[in-house]
């Protein structure tokens, strides 16, 4: 459950602390916040997924599988790809932004809110009341849909026909 509370905790302090010291001309405009939060969400997010996939097939990938009340298989070696992949796709995030944002946001939300209709089940069905089945349902459902909420609000804010920042510009680019 640490593990959970932590991921949040950290995607919500560290979206406020570069709010509150961003340096760019546009700080603290309702468009470069819901920006930057978004960022943090999908960017940091991804890092949080890249971090729960490795764990998965790593050397504790037992221990990790018996957290969530289950046998290490070879589902688990599945399972950490996938959270590998959805990792990577939202901290390329960072430079690309267009519909790469989208695309994140939702393998993000299908592959999280699946993963919390599956605790939630194993929980009902199996009383599976292992500590990272049922600590994972908060996540599951609160990240993906900060994100969607923040992907729609940073869309909003975009300029008419217009694409959305590729991140830090070059000189002479």
């Amino acid at each position: 459950m640490a593990y959970f509370t932590f991921t949040m905790a950290t995607l919500v302090v560290g979206a406020l602390v570069h709010t509150l010291v961003d340096k760019s001309p546009q700080r603290r405009t309702r468009p470069r916040v819901i920006e930057l939060w978004l960022l943090w969400f999908v960017v940091g997010g991804g890092v949080w997924s890249i971090f729960g996939g490795l764990s998965h097939l790593g050397p504790n990938s037992s221990e990790v599988a018996a957290s969530v009340g289950y046998h290490r298989s070879f589902f688990q070696w599945e399972v950490g790809w996938a959270g590998i992949a959805v990792g990577v796709l939202g901290v390329v995030c960072v430079r690309k932004r267009d519909s790469w944002l989208t695309a994140a946001v939702v393998a993000l939300a299908i592959m999280f809110w699946g993963d919390a209709v599956g605790h939630v089940m194993q929980l009902i069905a199996h009383d599976n009341t292992a500590t990272a089945n049922v600590g994972a349902i908060p996540v599951d459902v609160l990240q993906p849909l900060v994100a969607v909420v923040l992907l729609v609000e940073y869309r909003r804010h975009q300029p008419a026909g217009g694409r959305a920042e590729t991140g830090p510009r070059v000189a002479g680019s």
